[in-house]
């Protein structure tokens, strides 16, 4: 798909979060294992958390911790005590990112995730990279979340662009079906929670294996 012309006219940057801009997923799992600890079950291996990432925290939790079909809000509120406790302990940029939102600081760039805007925002103050975005959208944020459009919707409407001018980056299955929704240009990363045949199946515009291939991609 890369072989195609590079995206040209953008105007607007957005990203998706975990496993897109940042590796988040070993601080998911620890906060789902000590959740899962706490009512006296057996850890999952990092992969079968990773499964379930991508849909929001609640959903992450009802997949997850089976106690949670009995009594959501009390297993709820123990996992986000759980990850506000250890959302930084390894979380990290993915590489290429801090050089790719570099690049692109002269234009505007936004953050559409279904993580809680709250936990959103932390993480990427505390990596040092919250001022580069204009728009920082949460799955809270809204009445719906991706892969719905109202989101990307959002962003468009706050930043008076054009879908045609507009590009949506993730990870994500969701990512792309929330950005084609919407009308806008779709990038796949491959590096990320869905991986290359998940999003293969998509068909995004483009798919990139590395973050700084958006470096040449987008003109």
């Amino acid at each position: 798909m890369n072989a195609a012309a590079p995206l040209r006219s953008i105007a607007l940057l957005i990203f998706d979060l975990d496993g897109t801009l940042v590796d988040s997923l070993d601080d998911l799992a620890t906060a789902v294992n000590l959740t899962r600890a706490d009512y006296g079950l057996a850890p999952l291996p990092r992969e079968a958390v990773v499964r379930n990432i991508g849909n929001g925290s609640d959903v992450l939790v009802r997949d997850t911790i089976p106690r949670a079909r009995e009594n959501f809000a009390e297993v709820y509120g123990i996992y986000l005590a759980h990850y506000n406790a250890h959302l930084l302990d390894r979380t990290r940029l993915h590489d290429g990112v801090a050089r790719v939102l570099e690049h692109f600081s002269d234009r505007p760039l936004a953050v559409v995730t279904n993580k809680l805007v709250a936990e959103t925002r932390r993480i990427l103050a505390g990596l040092g990279i919250l001022q580069r975005f204009g728009v920082v959208l949460g799955g809270d944020s809204l009445a719906q979340k991706k892969p719905h459009p109202l989101q990307i919707e959002h962003v468009l409407a706050h930043s008076g662009c054009t879908p045609t001018h507009c590009v949506m980056i993730g990870d994500g299955i969701n990512d792309v079906r929330a950005g084609k929704a919407a009308g806008v240009h779709t990038i796949g990363f491959t590096g990320g929670v869905d991986g290359r045949a998940a999003l293969e199946r998509e068909r995004p515009g483009h798919l990139i294996e590395r973050m700084d291939e958006l470096l040449t991609l987008i003109a």
